[in-house]
């Protein structure tokens, strides 16, 4: 279990954190990111000396992009590989929602009618997902009832859209070399790409993560036969966001996380997940943040009594959040 851990600390870039925003980005292959707040400091925590306008920089310049890749989920990917990416799950990620689609009426005829659309919006400029809905109910196709949301998905999976951030792109023209992968080359890339940047993992965990069948799953390991990542020690603490990879990048998640203590970070198990403390590479409690003025107030709810040696260690990590924000930090335990 210990060597697990390890193992995973050290392909996420937590026990050894990378250069640059977009290598961490590259290293992890893909960062869930359905919350942006959350999603940047993903990033930041496994870059060094990385700050909310290196992360804002990396999406401007079109090296890292919010997509719905893995899943069907939305993830944080290197720009180079999105193209290919979608190009092999996309017809996966759509059969997954067919039924949904189906009954907010979306055909093909309105995603190609609403391809045009966002085409000639987006030909010269980013622009906001509100922006983009005015165009498209111009246009007559309607945007209630997440139907708009719908819209853009399916554009997303057609290679047509992504996100610099906050604002809608066009995946096209905007993203220098991108990579150019399919069939059996592109199996075996996603499953290398996965283990070099989640490290000890299952054909049972590759699909889950990417949304593969499991024979496929099985399948895309054997021929990419990717590297053993080299362990790494623990970092004493660490604040993770809600949604973090170490978590949720496995379908198996009890070498970090005991089960009872499932609900207290899923409260309600209402699918919302909370921002997590690690303590020695196990989820052993939550935190949140509270800005005030200069100053963010970070309140850690441990699961357990901490030790003196842990405290220090979650003022250190707490430190390191504030530097992010461009804020000093204050820490308290609930």
């Amino acid at each position: 279990m210990i060597a697990v851990l390890a193992t995973r600390l050290a392909a996420q870039a937590l026990s050894r954190r990378a250069g640059s925003v977009a290598e961490a980005c590259r290293r992890l292959f893909g960062i869930q990111a359905q919350d942006m707040r959350q999603a940047r400091w993903a990033i930041a925590v496994r870059s060094e000396g990385a700050t909310l306008d290196t992360v804002a920089r990396a999406f401007a310049s079109r090296e890292i992009v919010r997509a719905w890749c893995m899943r069907g989920t939305l993830h944080v990917v290197p720009a180079e590989d999105l193209g290919w990416l979608v190009g092999l799950l996309g017809k996966r990620n759509l059969a997954r929602v067919a039924g949904r689609l189906r009954t907010l009426g979306i055909g093909d005829d309105d995603v190609a009618r609403s391809r045009k659309v966002v085409e000639k919006a987006l030909r010269d400029e980013t622009m906001p997902r509100d922006e983009v809905f005015a165009r498209l109910a111009k246009a007559g196709q309607s945007v209630t009832e997440q139907r708009g949301v719908h819209l853009l998905y399916c554009l997303t999976q057609a290679g047509v859209l992504c996100e610099a951030g906050e604002e809608l792109a066009l995946a096209e023209g905007g993203i220098a070399k991108p990579r150019v992968l399919a069939g059996d080359e592109a199996l075996a890339e996603l499953a290398k790409r996965y283990v070099e940047g989640h490290g000890s993992a299952s054909p049972e965990d590759l699909a889950f993560w990417t949304g593969l069948g499991k024979r496929e799953a099985k399948r895309a390991l054997e021929i990419a036969a990717p590297a053993e990542v080299t362990p790494a020690e623990a970092p004493r603490a660490l604040l993770l966001p809600g949604w973090d990879e170490y978590l949720l990048g496995y379908a198996d998640r009890s070498p970090c996380l005991e089960p009872a203590h499932f609900e207290r970070l899923v409260p309600g198990g209402n699918g919302v997940f909370l921002p997590m403390l690690v303590l020695d590479g196990h989820i052993r409690g939550t935190w949140r943040r509270r800005v005030e003025g200069e100053h963010v107030a970070v309140t850690v709810s441990p699961f357990t009594r901490l030790g003196a040696a842990h405290r220090e260690a979650i003022e250190g990590a707490a430190r390191d959040f504030g530097a992010f924000l461009g804020k000093t930090s204050r820490v308290s335990i609930a």
